[in-house]
């Protein structure tokens, strides 16, 4: 059941809606099946975001082998950029989301 009084899980949710739109403008196509959708698939807002994000994962690791079709350059290109991004990411965590209902 949606917690409309839990600030986090409001937060999955958006979170949650802005993946599914941003895999949508990838040209990958989704189900309508969070929370309380039409669909519901039974599974809380951070499942969702997680499989989203593999999603664009795997996208971008499929443009990448396009771009560079295995060349040397291109990879270490990619994956510098990759752990500087890493790195960056990692310094703004926020573990709040881990604590807290997604659904």
């Amino acid at each position: 059941m949606l917690k409309t009084d839990s600030g986090m899980t409001a937060a999955w949710k958006e979170y949650a809606l802005h993946l599914r739109e941003v895999v949508r403008q990838c040209g990958m196509d989704t189900l309508q099946c969070l929370p309380g959708e039409v669909r519901d698939c039974g599974n809380d807002y951070a499942h969702h975001c997680l499989g989203y994000l593999a999603m664009l994962k795997a996208r971008a690791e499929d443009g990448l082998w396009h771009l560079h079709h295995g060349l040397g350059e291109g990879v270490t290109l990619a994956e510098d950029v990759c752990a500087r991004w890493r790195a960056e990411l990692a310094g703004r965590r926020d573990c709040e989301q881990c604590r807290t209902p997604s659904r």
